[in-house]
């Protein structure tokens, strides 16, 4: 059975799920994000991505396949969860100042990865940008982190600054790449935008 990802606003039931795969995603940080404040803001925004659950006529004949994931998944041994079960796979937050929008968090659990789940997180962040009228979009990552630094740039995303020693990494620390958007009201900067399927 195809796993097929779906993409909504974050709910308050989300925040224990979410707490669990951010520890998950970003190891190295040490983050102990308090959810359940973040989604209650006015000035934060976050989408989940999810794995469908399975229908019920679909049950019995997954009843094996769903024995050998408990014993085998990565995701099953690493989150406490099953993957044929309805859970949050990947997730995006950002942080709303005046005209501007900050993208604090885009992770996807590993499993997940390469499959483009990250890119629609990301739009979903800029196309909430620009229908709530911001005009900049602002973000960070690691340097080491090349997918997010190409998926950055071919949304026109341009490099403003390093922050020396941002990240912790291992025994040392890791530069932050910081980038600023176009002008995101622009019609030529929606035409890219909207182009895109989600």
């Amino acid at each position: 059975m195809k796993l097929v990802p779906k993409y909504r606003d974050v709910v308050t039931d989300d925040a224990k799920e979410l707490s669990k795969i951010e520890s998950h995603i970003f190891t190295m940080d040490n983050l102990k994000t308090n959810f359940k404040k973040e989604i209650r803001k006015d000035s934060k925004k976050i989408f989940v991505c999810t794995i469908e659950k399975r229908k019920k006529n679909q049950r019995n004949f997954y009843t094996f396949i769903k024995s050998f994931y408990n014993l085998f998944s990565k995701t099953k041994n690493e989150l406490g969860i099953n993957i044929f079960d309805d859970f949050i796979i990947g997730y995006a937050k950002i942080w709303i100042i005046l005209d501007e929008i900050h993208i604090e968090q885009i992770g996807v659990i590993d499993t997940y990865r390469k499959q483009g789940i990250g890119e629609q997180l990301f739009l979903l962040c800029v196309k909430y940008s620009i229908e709530s009228g911001s005009k900049k979009i602002l973000l960070e990552c690691r340097n080491s982190n090349k997918a997010a630094i190409n998926l950055y740039k071919k949304y026109l995303f341009k490099i403003t600054s390093i922050r020396k020693n941002y990240y912790p990494y291992k025994n040392f620390r890791e530069d932050a790449i910081c980038f600023e958007s176009p002008e995101i009201q622009k019609s030529f900067y929606k035409k890219l935008i909207y182009k895109k399927k989600n």
